[in-house]
């Protein structure tokens, strides 16, 4: 007697934004601790300059991180207690756009204040993330990825006309927007053209459904 195999749907996993939903209470408060924990030492760099520029670069940035902490930590704790796709996407969409945030804020901030390492602090976390999961990551990701290189690169464009052309600069800081500010300026702009070429590509992101398990 013939047998034949029925047809089976292999369901499709779901998207990763939705496994990264928090479903035990230390997972709501992890990153969120670590933020705090960055802006505490931003806040204690700035207390390290002499110079006014620094202090107020670095107290700006403790801010914008610290307040990111706080949005990951409500976005978290809704999508703990609520466990739904509608709090998942939010607190996904928070976590990248805190994250580019921080990123773009650290880079520049640094920058400003002549420290132009920062900028590796964005370069190591955030540019080999994209390239890695370009395929998986929905198009929000990148369009935020590639509106802060937009920000950044106008950012380090200003602050490299502003080297060459304010006069009584001290030599410290003209040195560094000149330099490491006109290359972090041209890396920001190619990770822009991609990221928005990548965007593109991407079909458009449907959050608040469930994951099509129709067979192609």
């Amino acid at each position: 007697m013939d047998t034949r195999a029925e047809d089976t749907v292999e369901e499709a996993p779901p998207p990763g934004w939705v496994l990264n939903t928090p479903t035990r209470i230390h997972e709501v408060w992890t990153l969120p601790v670590c933020l705090v924990a960055l802006a505490v030492l931003i806040a204690l760099l700035g207390t390290r300059f002499g110079e006014v520029l620094g202090a107020v670069v670095c107290v700006t940035c403790a801010v914008v991180v610290a307040a990111g902490a706080v949005a990951l930590a409500v976005a978290g704790r809704t999508a703990y207690h609520g466990q739904d796709l509608r709090a998942s996407w939010r607190l996904h969409v928070v976590r990248v756009a805190v994250g580019v945030t921080t990123a773009s804020i650290v880079a520049i901030g640094t920058l400003v204040i002549g420290l132009p390492f920062g900028w590796l602090f964005g370069a190591v976390g955030w540019v080999p993330t994209m390239f890695r999961f370009a395929r998986s990551v929905p198009r929000i990701d990148g369009l935020l990825v590639a509106w802060a290189s937009v920000f950044i690169a106008v950012s380090c464009a200003v602050l490299s006309v502003a080297g060459l052309t304010v006069h009584g600069l001290p030599e410290r800081l003209s040195a560094v927007w000149i330099g490491p500010g006109a290359i972090l300026a041209a890396l920001a702009l190619v990770m822009a053209v991609v990221q928005f070429a990548v965007a593109e590509r991407t079909p458009p992101d449907r959050p608040l459904s469930a994951p099509d398990r129709t067979a192609s």
